[in-house]
């Protein structure tokens, strides 16, 4: 298994660097060893060089955001260009390195993020946001503007994630939605290669909104599901890219199971529950088109497995009157990491699955299957070789522990505490994905 290269910052700087500079009109040789102008001459062609360091630690965040990396097929990397067309997209994109960054150093023992690094993280996302704020109802008339509008509001979820889950992701998710539906509409109207990084951009948002609703309670607006579900085609195209490695089957039924009324409830989760388990997630995985010739199909369908007893699992909890006889979401938990368990530590595509391994440790009361799930998270928070440091899965610890600490310390005898309805009342809600 090839290891990321952190080892090397010039040479994961260098293909950002060549795009940045060209975006601002920077015209040379072309930056390298052997270059004319060289590494550190261009970086001071720039107003910060703390900020504009801190913006090519972006390339990671194009290779976290992606199931593996190809190079010349990362449909992220294409919004580099564009940010000097847009001086919103420009602070985003600084605004998520830095954040990237910060993270980045804060997930090393004994180590905390500098000020520096916060303080131009923050200070770039709220200057992202005054710019959409007074630019917005001007750019709204063209579809390539709408769709750099959307790609600036996810980031602004994406830069909450990596700080820590928490925040104003909630408002961006909203506001993100409401674009969607207006950028799928006028897709025939863009660039191919724009239309491709709004279906991976709008794909990653879609899952988020549909795993807050599932674990945050966060609750959906009236005919939202069906709006939602008539955008799922979207996900489809972004499956090759998708890092979450999750059948858009599944979201569908994790979407419905959070949106279910109280007439005839325990009928359409049963029903859900049926359509999960009878999902062919083997033929959906080989089914795949665009996925590298080095992607792992078999660690694929180990991941899109324990997405699918996950969503077993979620049905139970969203209805718990539905956990009768041989419905039992212990018996579930037991399958979710048996699943997980083929897929090694060190794989790249460990990233996909903090959602399923969060939702069966807090199930769990067994000590060595939350110290497994512990162990799993904390890999692909610091340890595994394609270290994704995103603050949410460090906040997922977190929410593990506290629930556990609050379930053993007042055990509620035979009848478990449902602790997706404790975390739904949690009064700061937080995003996992």
């Amino acid at each position: 298994m090839k290891t990321r290269p952190w080892f090397s910052i010039r040479h994961c700087l260098t293909p950002f660097l060549l795009l940045l500079t060209k975006s601002h009109g920077i015209t040379s040789t072309t930056v390298g060893s052997n270059s004319r102008l060289s590494f550190q001459s261009c970086l001071l062609k720039f107003s910060s060089l703390t900020v504009l360091v801190s913006a090519l630690v972006a390339t990671a965040v194009c290779q976290d955001l992606v199931s593996v990396d190809q190079h010349d097929r990362n449909p992220f990397r294409t919004l580099v260009p564009l940010s000097g067309k847009f001086d919103f997209l420009e602070a985003i994109i600084v605004a998520t390195g830095a954040m990237h960054m910060a993270s980045l150093h804060g997930s090393r023992p004994n180590y905390r993020p500098s000020r520096t690094e916060l303080i131009d993280a923050l200070v770039a996302k709220d200057k992202a946001i005054r710019l959409l704020r007074t630019t917005i109802s001007d750019l709204m008339s063209r579809p390539e503007n709408q769709a750099m509008i959307l790609a600036a509001t996810v980031f602004l979820i994406n830069v909450d994630l990596i700080d820590s889950g928490k925040g104003g992701w909630q408002a961006h998710i909203e506001a993100a939605t409401t674009l969607m539906s207006s950028v799928h509409q006028l897709a025939q109207m863009m660039d191919p290669s724009l239309v491709t990084l709004m279906d991976a951009i709008a794909a990653d948002c879609l899952t988020y909104r549909v795993l807050s609703a599932a674990i945050s309670g966060v609750a959906l607006p009236p005919r939202a599901e069906k709006e939602l579900v008539d955008l799922f085609s979207i996900l489809k195209r972004a499956e090759p890219y998708s890092y979450h490695c999750c059948p858009p089957d599944i979201l569908r039924i994790i979407l419905s199971a959070s949106c279910l009324g109280d007439e005839g409830r325990i009928e359409a989760a049963l029903m859900l529950f049926q359509q999960a388990r009878t999902f062919d997630v083997v033929n959906w995985v080989y089914s795949i088109r665009g996925l590298s010739p080095n992607d792992d199909l078999p660690v694929r369908v180990s991941i899109a497995l324990a997405h699918r007893a996950t969503a077993c699992l979620y049905v139970l909890l969203a209805v718990p009157e539905a956990a009768t006889g041989s419905l039992s979401p212990d018996m579930l938990v037991e399958e979710v990491l048996s699943h997980l368990a083929g897929v090694p530590l060190d794989h790249v595509l460990l990233k996909g699955t903090v959602w399923p391994t969060f939702m069966a440790g807090a199930q769990t009361d067994d000590p060595k299957q939350r110290q497994w799930c512990i162990e799993r998270l904390e890999a692909v928070w610091a340890r595994n070789p394609w270290i994704c440091p995103w603050g949410y899965i460090r906040t997922a610890i977190e929410m593990l522990n506290r629930l556990w600490q609050a379930r053993d310390s007042n055990p509620a005898g035979p009848e478990k505490t449902n602790w997706l309805q404790e975390v739904r009342s949690m009064r700061d809600k937080c995003l996992i994905v």
